[in-house]
């Protein structure tokens, strides 16, 4: 997995097994690279609003594929005693195609599988989003159906929210997906701020400092609250090909000087904010974080401010580290995959159907399926062993 924050690549090892309705999974741990200064520099280079032509999305491809060919390797030596079943490649979201009136059209991640297969010799299932969009969905949030499976039996309604780049959200009550959507902007607005209150020493706000020790600049809040994509009802996703640097200078633009820290305090209240609506709007009673966002101590301290009455926690206090959830998730995905079973989830999504996710890369040998299995899992249990 590498998300919106491009910061690098994490590969998370579990061994899952099916058990009737409930999925035991081992968690091995987790392996996180950081990307190259330079292949990230690129990267972020060809997101929105850039334009990198297609040579330089080709290179990219086939870089990104060997980097996370070694990503994989190094897991599979390191928590896999050398042995691997299965891989599952998110790749790096270059762009989401969405039109005017909130529709998902296209997504498009990069980093070729076939690297991870030929290194690895093991199938490989990757581009998980595409049928989902093919299929009248968004293409995102994917992770749903992992977050139905942990916060199963949970008291709620409880939400999983995921800090990223962007901030999405699953609201899961009495064992069902409610809703998922993309909420707004974490990283893609709190990383470009913290570089602007640095002067690019810093590449993001990792604790919460910088936002800690500025102040509010109302008038830029009040132009940052007025977006009109906040005003799309769920399903609706959103990425980096609208909020990026770009946007925060233009939301900036004629508001005279305001220092670094206060831009950094502003986009972090926004985020608040957004979190503390959606905790109004959907009447919840927890909040369970993840994601690197999930550790800047400043944006947890303002929303247990704003929201007093809602258990604000984290996916390590059930089980899974906050860097690691969003790989063990797409781990899961891809197991349903291999086993027959949709990993989408047409509340979160809006697609007319519920997907059997991605393409499957053989490994050196020929591709032999299990049994589709007769039943889908309805939770998660975190054993030492499976």
């Amino acid at each position: 997995m590498s998300g919106t924050s491009v910061d690098g690549i994490d590969v998370a090892c579990a061994d899952l097994r099916l058990d009737g309705t409930e999925l035991n999974c081992a968690y091995r741990g987790t392996v996180s690279l950081p990307f190259d200064a330079k292949l990230q520099d690129r990267i972020v280079a060809a997101l929105p609003p850039g334009e990198p032509g297609a040579g330089e999305l080709c290179r990219l491809h086939a870089e990104l594929g060997s980097a996370y060919a070694s990503a994989f390797a190094l897991a599979r030596d390191e928590l896999a005693d050398g042995r691997a079943d299965l891989g599952v490649l998110h790749g790096q979201t270059f762009f989401h195609w969405v039109d005017e009136a909130g529709r998902a059209l296209g997504t498009l991640q990069l980093g070729n599988a076939s690297a991870v297969a030929e290194r690895l010799g093991i199938p490989v299932i990757s581009d998980l989003r595409s049928r989902d969009v093919a299929a009248g969905g968004q293409g995102a949030p994917m992770v749903p159906m992992f977050d139905r499976l942990l916060l199963s039996g949970r008291p709620g309604p409880a939400a999983a929210v995921n800090l990223g780049g962007i901030a999405n959200l699953t609201v899961v009550a009495d064992g069902e997906v409610l809703t998922a959507y993309d909420l707004g902007p974490a990283g893609a607005l709190m990383d470009p701020a913290a570089a602007l209150a640095t002067e690019g020493a810093r590449r993001y706000d990792a604790d919460g400092g910088l936002a800690a020790s500025g102040q509010v600049c109302q008038p830029l809040l009040a132009r940052l609250a007025r977006e009109p994509y906040y005003l799309l009802p769920p399903p609706r996703s959103t990425g980096r090909e609208l909020f990026n640097a770009a946007y925060l200078q233009a939301m900036l633009a004629g508001l005279g000087p305001v220092p670094g820290e206060d831009v950094a305090a502003t986009v972090t209240r926004l985020l608040v904010d957004l979190l503390a609506g959606a905790v109004r709007r959907h009447g919840l009673r927890e909040l369970v974080f993840s994601g690197g966002g999930s550790q800047n101590a400043t944006t947890l301290r303002w929303l247990r401010q704003a929201v007093p009455s809602v258990n604000v926690l984290t996916t390590a206090d059930l089980g899974v580290p906050v860097q690691a959830k969003e790989a063990v998730a797409f781990a899961v995905l891809g197991y349903l995959t291999w086993n027959g079973l949709p990993g989408s989830v047409t509340a979160a999504t809006g697609a007319s159907h519920a997907s059997i996710l991605g393409s499957i890369q053989p490994g050196n040998g020929p591709l032999i399926l299990p049994e589709p299995a007769s039943l889908a899992p309805r939770t998660i249990r975190f054993t030492d062993t499976v």
